[in-house]
């Protein structure tokens, strides 16, 4: 199943400006934690609203309690510093050219 996670707020320009030295360390983890997605093949795609509300998280987990612990576990969540909401998410467009997975 695929998942998207909204999180907010996003890692944006204001957001990474204003960042106390924690904080930044904490958007370093959840860099860490995204790329041990990426490595595992469960990540999908990730970016963020560079001036909007969000970061976008889209990955694949067996079922809602399997998205659920992935995004639990990410670390900018677990520290209180960005908020998670998660959707399963129906991709009819997946990414295509350079980004197909496989």
């Amino acid at each position: 199943m695929t998942w998207v996670c909204l999180l907010s707020p996003a890692f944006d320009g204001a957001f990474l400006a204003g960042a106390d030295e924690k904080t930044r360390a904490v958007f370093e983890a959840h860099g860490d934690h995204l790329d041990a997605m990426r490595a595992g093949g469960s990540l999908v795609l990730a970016g963020r609203c560079w001036d909007g509300p969000y970061g976008i998280v889209v990955f694949e987990a067996a079922d809602r309690p399997a998205a659920e612990a992935v995004v639990a576990s990410d670390p900018s969540v677990m520290a209180g510093v960005q908020r998670a909401d998660l959707y399963e998410f129906n991709m009819p467009y997946p990414p295509v050219g350079a980004w197909i997975r496989g």
